[in-house]
């Protein structure tokens, strides 16, 4: 077979190349070209072993005849190279002057060398060809080696080095080709990353280790309160001075917010796409892996990269990669600068931005344009929808993609996004009472309606320039509710709630205080956190348990106490959103904070009318039409000589209730006698014998 090797060279070579020939053709006329000649050579070699005297070949391939350069010299001479020589000169200066955009910008990103270009071309044309595999066998150093590799690539155009592969070049680092294990003592086999194989066809780039793991972000028409063409001004400017090196902008807000809308804004302005990734959906040992290829990815497709979640600050490149000229950090509001204890290899070339909750105009907007079926909504319901949820950007979106057929359905569906959100730090309750459901005063009543006028209108109100002006803190709504218990507070609460059309969660702040030093605090700081991600009413049940009056400082203690309520009225004060406080002690709450509440609302014990109105509330709603009728007399007897709360009365029908059913007939005057007795028996009480005589006697 070696004696017909002079006429093998010239069948490896391709035909003369074509000048409109595809950049791929190219490729594999190369590799085709070059084997041709390393294939003159071998023949030239094989000439010289047939006529020495030495009766092994291997002695001649000991005498390291076949080395790259004694190649390169002789076929510079060997006359039967000289038109193969030529046209492989053709070919590399049409390589080299290419118009393929994606392998020039290959080429230049990464700054591939000849080594890493012939070991990129070897392992391309294989792909492209793999009929290759025959004539790389017969031109490879190695036997049974058929496929890309080193010693083949080095061979072919390595000229004066025997290895072209070296772990530090850009094609390694960024992972252009990747070095596959062969069985036995077989060299690496050279293979295309398959995101650049992808890329040089024509493709999008995603490699393997970023499926499930990125997305391209496609702009969209910013908010008016966003700051995108300033911040794109400023990045401008930075990248253009170059002294700064790559931007990294940091942007802020909790999960909804915009972010990833706000980066593809800003990226836009730069001519820029935007490519994000959740480094919290990434493994930590695929880590390094999954940030090299979503930067490689970014340099691909001249995308700026977001980069989000917990470890989003302390992500790390090999020191030795550049990254993208332009990466966001997304982080949520309490973490918008890098952590100072060295984890952290970022360090923002820019002011921190963050986002603002849109203003109740650019809500309306956005439901306007994600939600096309809020069109044919009844007039005004967009904007009653707007005004009554400080909705964010992406909650606003997850509603509008289910195609609510109302504002009512719209408001459920926003309310249900924020339902686990708590966990176990507050629970939710239910609001089914309207105002007709309370038994106050008219004062009372007046005062609650003025809270829920004031909760609704607040968000519109304070995005006046004057008011911003005039009250530059304490913009959020703090209302406390005192009263003995069972008086209202809590059904008060609901009411509220149910109004403006939003959930109530109850933190019971007795689980909350800690004995423990700063625990307290960040109790509620965790509860602050969680609020102002969710657009509903906090109620803080037994408050005077955390804003409760400064002592004197007689012990260490107390200093920590006060520095506790301190800090709990400051965080409260500064909460934005609408926070209820109710306490059973009205004088245990520190004077300094309760001066600062918008509404302090007294809800004193019900009066006989209060108690008759509840009375025929709770009988008529339970009972019915009919036994309201009958038992009528005696409910305004009870409501006369029975002194108890409202939340008393309540047990007590639900005692007769229970009672009636227990008897197996419908409720009536005893059994509602055996509730007011269970409900006194708590508090050591007991109906007197004249009381229940008046009463029986009206039945």
């Amino acid at each position: 077979m070696r004696r017909d090797m002079a006429g093998l060279a010239a069948s490896f070579a391709p035909p003369e190349p074509d000048p409109a020939l595809p950049l791929e053709d190219m490729v594999v006329s190369r590799v085709r070209l070059a084997a041709a000649l390393r294939a003159i050579f071998l023949h030239h070699l094989w000439r010289i072993e047939e006529s020495s005297d030495r009766s092994r070949p291997a002695d001649t391939l000991a005498e390291q005849r076949d080395h790259p350069r004694a190649e390169a010299e002789y076929l510079a001479s060997a006359p039967e190279a000289a038109e193969l020589r030529g046209r492989l000169a053709v070919i590399e200066a049409r390589i080299e002057g290419a118009v393929h955009p994606g392998y020039r910008r290959l080429c230049d990103v990464f700054r591939l060398d000849a080594g890493a270009l012939a070991l990129l071309h070897l392992a391309w044309a294989y792909e492209l060809d793999p009929s290759l595999g025959p004539l790389l066998r017969h031109v490879s150093p190695w036997e049974r080696v058929d496929y890309p590799c080193d010693p083949i690539a080095s061979r072919l155009f390595g000229e004066s080095s025997l290895v072209l592969w070296r772990d530090t070049m850009p094609a390694a680092r960024w992972s252009l080709i990747r070095r596959q294990p062969m069985p036995g003592a077989l060299p690496d086999r050279m293979v295309l990353d398959p995101a650049i194989r992808a890329y040089l066809a024509g493709d999008p780039p995603l490699s393997e280790e970023l499926i499930g793991l990125v997305q391209q972000v496609e702009p969209r028409e910013p908010l008016a309160g966003w700051p995108v063409t300033a911040t794109a001004s400023d990045v401008a400017r930075v990248l253009d001075d170059g002294s700064a090196g790559p931007v990294v902008l940091a942007v802020a807000g909790p999960p909804g917010a915009g972010k990833r809308s706000f980066a593809a804004a800003v990226a836009a302005q730069l001519g820029l796409g935007l490519v994000a990734m959740d480094l919290d959906l990434v493994a930590p040992e695929a880590g390094v892996p999954a940030l090299i290829a979503a930067h490689r990815l970014a340099y691909l497709t001249s995308s700026a990269l977001a980069l989000g979640g917990r470890r989003a600050g302390t992500a790390r490149l090999p020191l030795d990669l550049a990254p993208f000229p332009l990466t966001f950090v997304l982080r949520a509001p309490a973490e918008t600068r890098a952590p100072d204890d060295g984890r952290a290899i970022w360090t923002p070339t820019l002011p921190t931005i963050v986002l603002p909750t849109p203003s109740e105009a650019e809500r309306g907007m956005l439901w306007r344009r994600l939600c096309p079926s809020a069109a044919a909504w009844p007039e005004g319901s967009v904007a009653l929808v707007a005004a009554r949820h400080r909705s964010l950007p992406g909650a606003i979106a997850a509603v509008a993609a289910s195609l609510p057929a109302g504002p009512e359905a719209a408001a459920a569906a926003l309310r249900a996004l924020d339902h686990d959100r708590f966990g176990p730090l507050a629970m939710r309750l239910d609001c089914p009472f309207t105002f007709e459901d309370l038994a106050l005063p008219p004062r009372l009543e007046t005062q609650l309606r003025a809270l829920v006028h004031e909760a609704r209108v607040r968000g519109r109100f304070w995005e006046r320039p004057a008011t911003q002006r005039l009250f530059p803190q304490g913009r959020g709504l703090v209302a406390l509710f005192t009263g003995a218990p069972g008086t209202g507070k809590t059904m008060a609460a609901q009411v509220v709630a149910a109004a403006l059309g939003l959930d109530l969660y109850r933190v019971e702040v007795s689980a909350l205080v800690s004995k423990y030093i700063g625990e307290t605090m960040e109790n509620l700081q965790r509860i602050l956190d969680v609020a102002r991600q969710v657009d509903a009413v906090l109620l803080f049940d037994e408050a005077d348990g955390f804003f409760a009056r400064r002592t004197e400082l007689n012990t260490s203690n107390d200093r920590h106490a006060n520095q506790d309520t301190g800090y709990l009225l400051q965080a409260i004060e500064s909460f934005p959103g609408t926070a209820l406080l109710a306490s059973n002690r009205k004088r245990n709450i520190d004077e300094a904070f309760a001066r600062r509440l918008r509404h302090v609302i007294d809800f004193p014990a019900p009066d006989e009318t209060a108690r008759a109105r509840i009375w025929r509330a709770l009988v008529g709603e339970l009972f019915g039409a009919e036994a309201l009728a009958t038992l009528a007399p005696a409910l305004e007897c009870m409501a006369l000589r029975v002194d108890i709360t409202g939340a008393q009365i309540k047990q007590a029908a639900l005692t007769a209730a229970f009672a009636a059913d227990a008897d197996g007939k419908a409720a009536g005057l005893e059994h509602l006698l055996q509730g007011i007795e269970a409900e006194l028996m708590k508090e050591g009480r007991a109906l007197t014998a004249r009381d229940r005589a008046d009463v029986e006697a009206l039945q």
